[in-house]
């Protein structure tokens, strides 16, 4: 059982298009695969899976505790209200932090704007990727990576915070969406919010923990699973692919798995089957 369940595409900070990413899961061989932008489904509601593989619908919540927690949610209904609703505002809150951190590098003496953004996002909602881009192109970095790190990191200078939900609230609007809350890569957060969430996940609503990811180390992928069995969780893949904005691992690369890892992916597979079929 193969599966990428954490893939990001141009309808929030990902190179690909959602069909692209579709094609690029098919060649890898993988039996599922799922769209996982950030703050936004329209992205998952525009994959059409090829023949032979699943396409399971997703998101990404970005939320927070004491740091950045990111809820990921599968098996969601992409017309939700609730969750349209929150889209909605997530958009125009991402569009208000991206006027802000242009409008304090243009202070400073840095020649960019926001047009010049929104050219970059060609028409998708606006985020750090893309202001990094124009960075790139104004010379003021060498690649995106670089502008992200000297810039818009969150120990940069440039850096604003992203208003977030809490954990709780981004689980409940995934629930009410019909999905499943999942924790997205533990292994970047910190062990004390970790520590503090785990035990409270399966009351908050949650259904897994992204056990293996790019930034886990072998050791780490056991003991998250290992965690999760303990408290009545399932356990997911993902790549987190989002091209070269931040690359890690391609789509389908994130290859380390257990028994368990696929008894929980065909958990989730056979559900999202049976909600389409």
């Amino acid at each position: 059982m193969r599966a990428d369940l954490h893939i990001h595409t141009t309808f929030s900070d990902g190179e690909l298009t959602p069909a692209q990413a579709a094609q690029k899961a098919f060649e890898a061989g993988l039996d599922a695969f799922a769209v996982t932008d950030h703050d936004e489904c329209r992205g998952c509601a525009a994959v059409e899976a090829p023949a032979g593989i699943t396409a399971v619908s997703g998101i990404e919540l970005a939320a927070h505790m004491d740091g950045e927690v990111h809820v990921l949610g599968y098996g969601i209904n992409c017309g939700s209200k609730a969750l349209l609703s929150y889209v909605r505002s997530a958009a125009e809150s991402r569009f208000e932090r991206a006027a802000e951190i242009v409008w304090r590098l243009s202070r400073d003496g840095f020649d960019i704007g926001m047009d010049e953004v929104q050219n970059a996002a060609g028409g998708r909602v606006i985020g750090r990727p893309h202001i990094a881009a124009v960075l790139q192109n104004k010379g003021y970095a060498a690649s995106v990576s670089e502008a992200f790190e000297r810039y818009l990191s969150s120990a940069a200078p440039y850096y604003v915070p992203q208003k977030k939900l809490t954990v709780e609230r981004a689980a409940a609007l995934i629930l009410e969406a019909g999905g499943r809350p999942v924790l997205a890569h533990p292994g970047l957060l910190s062990g004390a919010v970790f520590g503090f969430l785990l035990p409270r996940l399966a009351a908050m609503g949650f259904w897994g923990v992204e056990a293996y990811h790019p930034a886990h180390t072998d050791g780490q992928c056991l003991e998250f699973e290992s965690l999760a069995r303990l408290h009545g969780l399932f356990v997911t893949s993902g790549s987190d692919y989002h091209g070269s904005f931040t690359p890690r691992v391609g789509i389908g690369q994130e290859t380390r798995g257990s028994r368990y890892l696929s008894e929980s992916l065909l958990n989730i597979i056979n559900a999202s089957e049976k909600r389409t079929s």
